[in-house]
């Protein structure tokens, strides 16, 4: 069977497999902030403030890294931080 080159998968280095691992274990301990604050500090600003903080963390975690958006043009970079920035300043006026 002959595998075409543009089908070829990509050879992942070192390097990039251990940034993957911390990127996963970061998305991880922010998953548990998140539940931790909507715990301790139930129905407060600071819950709130602090579950949107590791949101948009974790966002830009998935994004920059997983979707590979840290190859993309410049203006889809900013773009997509802008569109999440605004979903965030939307959700803030809505519950504040």
């Amino acid at each position: 069977m002959m595998i075409y080159p543009m089908f070829k998968p990509k050879q992942i280095t070192m390097k990039k497999k251990n940034i993957l691992l911390i990127i996963w274990i970061l998305l991880l301990v922010l998953t548990a902030v998140e539940y931790t604050f909507s715990e301790v500090f139930r129905y407060s600003k600071i819950a709130f403030f602090g579950i949107m903080l590791a949101s948009f963390i974790k966002y830009i975690g998935v994004a920059f890294q997983f979707l590979e958006l840290k190859n993309a043009h410049p203006f889809w970079k900013s773009l997509s931080v802008i569109i999440v920035l605004l979903f965030i300043i939307v959700i803030t006026i809505l519950y504040v």
